[in-house]
């Protein structure tokens, strides 16, 4: 599979815990969204159709790696600056998660989504 955003192969991570995609040029990370939801939950985080956004039919990123089709942009979120490219068709999330260095093992790779979708994670009342 080829990465969406740079076209460099992309390189299976994984270890029991599961299995992600990484770009070892760009340090994108593509995953399917129940992957993702699993992840998101798992670090307290709410899952993604609960972080909201919209579909940008003006920004697309490239093709599926897995279908070969037009990826969709989504950008929006309650803080207004979150943005992923999905697949319509299979489900596929791509994240750009702004690293600088490929991801060699499955845990980091987490570690770089989770910390993406952090920076969206809604406000909580009272706080």
């Amino acid at each position: 599979m080829d990465c969406p955003r740079c076209e460099a192969e992309l390189v299976a991570v994984e270890n029991e815990k599961g299995s992600l995609s990484c770009c070892p040029e760009c340090s994108g990370v593509w995953t399917d969204v129940s992957e993702l939801n699993r992840l998101l939950l798992r670090h307290n985080l709410p899952v993604l159709e609960k972080l909201g956004g919209q579909v940008n039919p003006d920004d697309s990123l490239g093709l599926c790696p897995d279908c070969q089709i037009d990826l969709v942009a989504i950008e929006g979120g309650e803080k207004r600056s979150m943005a992923y490219d999905t697949c319509e068709h299979c489900g596929g999330i791509f994240v750009d998660t702004e690293g600088e260095a490929a991801f060699e093992t499955f845990d980091e790779a987490v570690e770089a989504i989770i910390g993406f979708y952090r920076r969206f994670k809604p406000e909580t009342a009272g706080k």
